[in-house]
């Protein structure tokens, strides 16, 4: 037989020690109790005929060790004289021995060095402190609040509760802290133990996280407090929405649906939107609910980038199955040439209990719902669901309490994001980052190669000197208004090259050898390689950036051609010039598509269109080009060499696009170099046809002072 864990010997004797703990003074309570009564009986029975007022005075008498009486007293009484005494000295001395202990507890918190405090009286606090313990980020962890039970000390578990304390005695506490996290149970709160922390002279300072409610406060503190803020409804939805993507790699996923009311649903219904709309597209959510009033605070600010359709819906069980299946009725027919996923549900009330039941009944009844609920704690739930269930639920309190969720800053949100997206990209020709493992569920982190790992880091930790190249700034403050940043191709540029300080090719470096003409061209061609993935990479850091929470803004105002209403038009001209060339080669993609109009496209086929407006940028960077604005925009050629590079880079813009949308069977997803030159000339097309795009919206294309020449910049994807 195994010996007992330690550890949990240590956590027995503490439970034991605080049950002792809770029922030491009721039990002088009920001793005290019994004492009365026979005081009572005893009086009775020694002072014949004695009123029932005086025998309750004497009584009371008999607790202040006072006691006179003339003749024999009755057994009784004898009893409840001594048994009074015995009562006031057990309570002095429990009190005694509480005061020791909260003594003792304090002086003890106060000598620990690289520990962790947690402040408030949120419903955080406990189960956090436990959890920084459990995770062992900290040898001691300090809760202070008033909260529950939080008196005294549980040594089995590693935490020191105390209760509110003076500034003096906080001061001792927090004094050389690791970390120090404030939870208050409402926002006033949170604010006034900030207050008080900063306010404390103390020998190192310490870094605090304030846990915020309100989006707009968190917005506020972010941007102008010393403190770190998690603003509660936001960091619930980042994680609910990693946990559970709205959208996926490699299938065709119907508009997100987002059920319920209040902050969190808001934050939703924006995360959605704001971390998975690609520039150009106006992404749709559909939002069900009694008011409209978290829709409208929703779509403030992005209402260019969303549309946020509001459907009205009492919070009824019955109703909100029937509501969810006519939308997915209602939406246009599955397109059979690409992969199709399950809508995306998510439901989130204020009260679970209204949650719970509502996205059970959808998982229950709506086939093809993937029915995500967000509920305060899992497990007090899931008893309800029985073992035949297909809600996913996640626990606001248990990713509040849980310290890699509160730690996670937006550098490692964004860590995760990029090595996601390069896990998507074709494997045939490695990205920026390097070769990228990807597993059953997709690129994780944690599953690359250290030098894979190593550049995902360095460009998480140096974004904001990355997007300052391009004089841009990342703006983490939770901003009212969040435009999408489609990057010029002189930003571009400029992004890239910080990209090159902080991910050194080697193949970039020249050889040693100089007498080797083809090793030269080799290291060249590798060199040319590396800048255009390196120029994907920059094209796809603020979307990236954005849904790890930074929103990307241009410090100066300039010149954007390419906003979303405008990419939305061109878009229009790039299926004309599509058809044109399907006339010119007789249709040699065989497509459909070449006998429609833009209105009788799928959405997904208008998405492609969208999507190769939105690269125009980043083929001119890859030649060293520019735009600028021009009241009767000049034409640019483009060398046979140019153009030839160029359309190599739309086709794996191309391939890239089908893959992510399921479309992994494509005939024409394969090399460049194998498609007829009929078929190439669907990529020679959109080349041709940028000047004339960028004409319509008032600019053209120049000399960026960076030209690179085509000849030795040709792809192998």
């Amino acid at each position: 037989m195994s010996e007992p864990d330690p550890q949990e010997r240590s956590g027995a004797r503490a439970r034991v020690r605080d049950l002792l703990a809770g029922w030491r003074y009721a039990a002088v309570g009920v001793l005290g109790a019994i004492v009365f009564v026979l005081g009572m009986i005893g009086f009775y029975q020694s002072v014949p005929g004695i009123r029932f007022v005086d025998a309750l005075y004497d009584t009371i008498r008999l607790f202040i060790l006072e006691f006179d009486i003339d003749g024999e007293p009755a057994l009784a009484l004898d009893i409840a004289r001594f048994g009074a005494g015995a009562v006031v000295y057990l309570a002095v001395a429990f009190a005694a021995i509480d005061i020791l202990e909260r003594q003792l507890t304090l002086a003890r918190a106060s000598r620990l060095r690289g520990h962790v405090v947690v402040v408030g009286n949120g419903p955080e606090a406990i189960p956090l402190a436990l959890n920084f313990r459990r995770a062992g980020l900290a040898h001691r962890v300090v809760v202070i609040s008033d909260a529950d039970d939080t008196a005294g000390t549980s040594r089995g578990t590693g935490v020191v509760r105390l209760p509110p304390l003076s500034d003096e005695s906080l001061r001792r506490v927090v004094d050389h802290a690791d970390q120090v996290l404030v939870v208050g149970g409402t926002d006033q709160e949170t604010a006034e133990l900030a207050h008080r922390l900063r306010g404390l002279q103390v020998a190192a300072r310490f870094p605090t996280v304030v846990m915020v409610n309100d989006r707009n406060l968190a917005g506020h503190w972010a941007s102008f407090a010393p403190e770190d803020v998690v603003c509660r409804p936001a960091r619930t939805a980042i994680a609910t929405l990693r946990a559970a993507p709205p959208f996926l790699d490699d299938a065709m996923v119907p508009p997100p649906i987002v059920v319920g009311d209040g902050p969190l649903a808001a934050e939703l219904a924006r995360r959605i939107v704001t971390g998975w709309q690609q520039p150009g597209e106006q992404l749709r959510v559909y939002c069900l609910g009694e008011s409209q009033d978290w829709v409208v605070d929703a779509a403030i600010g992005i209402e260019e980038r969303a549309d946020l359709v509001w459907v009205p819906m009492e919070p009824s069980v019955a109703l909100a199955p029937r509501r969810i299946w006519d939308l997915l009725r209602r939406l246009p027919a599955p397109d059979p040439r690409f992969t199709q996923a399950a809508a995306r549900v998510y439901v989130a009330y204020p009260d679970t209990s209204r949650t719970v039941p509502i996205a059970a009944a959808i998982a229950r009844r709506v086939r093809g719902a993937d029915v995500t609920a967000v509920v305060d704690d899992a497990d007090t739930w899931s008893g309800t669901l029985g073992s035949d269930h297909r809600l996913r639920m996640v626990s606001s309190q248990r990713l509040l309490s849980d310290p890699d969720t509160i730690r996670l800053s937006v550098v490692e949100l964004l860590a995760g994001e990029l090595v996601a997206d390069a896990g998507r990209w074709p494997a045939d020709v490695p990205g920026a980052l390097g070769g990228v493992v990807r597993g059953p569920d997709g690129a994780q982190l944690a599953e690359q190669r250290p030098q894979v790992r190593t550049a995902v880091r360095a460009v998480a930790d140096r974004v904001e000197e990355i997007f300052a190249a391009a004089d841009i700034e990342l703006d983490a403050g939770y901003p009212a208004e969040v435009p999408t940043l489609m990057l010029g191709p002189e930003e571009l540029s400029a992004v890239e090259k910080a990209l090159a300080t902080v991910l050194p090719d080697a193949s970039s470096q020249p050889t040693t050898d100089q007498g080797e003409a083809d090793e030269t061209a080799s290291l060249r061609r590798r060199a040319d390689e590396a800048r255009l993935r390196r120029l994907e990479l920059a094209a796809r850091l603020p979307v990236l950036a954005a849904r790890a929470g930074l929103v990307p803004v241009r410090r100066a105002a300039g010149h954007a051609p390419l906003t979303d209403a405008s990419v939305r038009e061109l878009a229009l001209e790039v299926h004309n010039d599509y058809v044109r060339t399907a006339s010119t080669t007789g249709n040699a993609t065989a497509s459909d598509n070449a006998d429609l109009t833009w209105d009788e496209l799928s959405e997904t086929d208008q998405r492609s269109s969208i999507a190769q407006v939105v690269d125009i940028p980043v083929k001119l960077a890859a030649l060293g080009l520019g735009w600028r604005p021009a009241a009767e925009p000049t034409a640019h050629e483009f060398s046979d060499d140019e153009i030839e590079l160029l359309a190599e880079m739309e086709h794996r813009r191309w391939v890239h696009f089908q893959l992510r949308n399921g479309r992994a069977r494509h005939t024409f997803n394969t090399g460049w170099e194998r498609l007829a030159d009929g078929v190439q000339e669907y990529d020679r097309g959109p080349v041709r046809l940028m000047g004339r795009l960028l004409g319509m919206v008032g600019f053209e294309i120049v000399d960026g002072g960076t030209r690179q020449v085509g000849a030795h910049a040709a792809t192998e994807g």
